[in-house]
């Protein structure tokens, strides 16, 4: 899976995101509650999305925090990087590749 980094950025500042691009990140951003995702090409549903965060700034500020707390929970590069190094012990050394 990849997912945009600059996504985790907004998601880490606490930002909420409007998304217009479909596949994981999606997954992201709802499981989180953090955005608002629009179909990629729907300008209507895009300005319906940003007009709706610029009347209820709590609501963007509320999935703002659940975007934050999301990443912290889901994504933490310390916790990511003991898996990555689990995987790795499990594998063992490898003399070819």
């Amino acid at each position: 899976m990849t997912y945009p980094n600059k996504i985790f950025d907004y998601m880490a500042g606490e930002k909420p995101t409007v998304l217009a691009i479909d596949g994981a990140i999606r997954e992201v951003i709802e499981k989180s509650l953090g955005g608002i995702f629009v179909p990629p090409g729907d300008d209507a549903a895009l300005a319906q999305a940003i007009l709706a965060l610029y009347r209820s700034p709590e609501l963007g500020k509320e999935m703002g925090c659940n975007a934050r707390s999301y990443v912290n929970s889901h994504f933490d590069r310390s916790m990511q990087a003991r898996q990555v190094a689990e995987v790795l012990q499990r594998w063992g050394p490898r003399d070819e590749f």
